[in-house]
């Protein structure tokens, strides 16, 4: 087994996954395993919650988040074909002048996709974060593992994990729109 956060032997790393390589020696015979990637999907990276109803200004928002940061790492379980991604993000929410509930609740999804980009599996989770007292605003740090199963070792980092909140269809038009609230 073999893990370590991405920005360990970052030069070698960065050099086999420029040269497209999942795994590559380096001068002393070591194996230099390389993480898939992950993504922040940008346009699903803020969520705005509001009060029912048709209205969309400023006091009818009940809690907003944005996701601001990710990193991840990985281990390495060559005697069962797997890596398992462990994947931290960081969330500031919002909690607005339509909220009744200190407790925001914001849906995420984790997909993973192959080298062609098809999605092979996607599941939504959901923060839960409590705003004590009177606060307004909350910073919070999400952790997910993702275990990835590869017939040759070569094949793990050709995934991509993508992560945001899941929107409504609504949400997700709003978003296209341009609509900032």
């Amino acid at each position: 087994m073999m893990s370590g956060w991405r920005s360990a032997g970052r030069a070698l790393a960065l050099w086999c996954a420029a040269s497209g390589l999942a795994a590559c020696e380096s001068e002393d015979g070591a194996v230099v395993l390389t993480c898939p990637q992950v993504f922040i999907v940008d346009e699903t990276s803020r969520l705005t919650l509001h009060a029912p109803g048709e209205g969309r200004d400023i006091r009818d928002i009940r809690f907003d988040a944005g996701i601001g940061s990710v990193d991840w790492r990985c281990e390495f379980h060559s005697d069962e074909n797997r890596v398992d991604v462990e994947v931290r993000f960081g969330v500031r929410a919002l909690r607005g002048p339509a909220a009744e509930d200190p407790v925001g609740r914001f849906p995420y999804f984790v997909a993973v996709a192959d080298p062609q980009g098809d999605v092979l599996a996607k599941r939504v989770f959901a923060i839960e974060v409590e705003f004590p007292g009177n606060a307004i605003e909350i910073g919070h740090i999400e952790t997910v593992v993702q275990r990835l199963p590869y017939s040759r070792i070569a094949d793990a980092s050709r995934h991509t994990i993508y992560i945001g909140f899941q929107l409504t269809a609504e949400q997700l038009g709003e978003v296209r729109a341009g609509d900032p609230l």
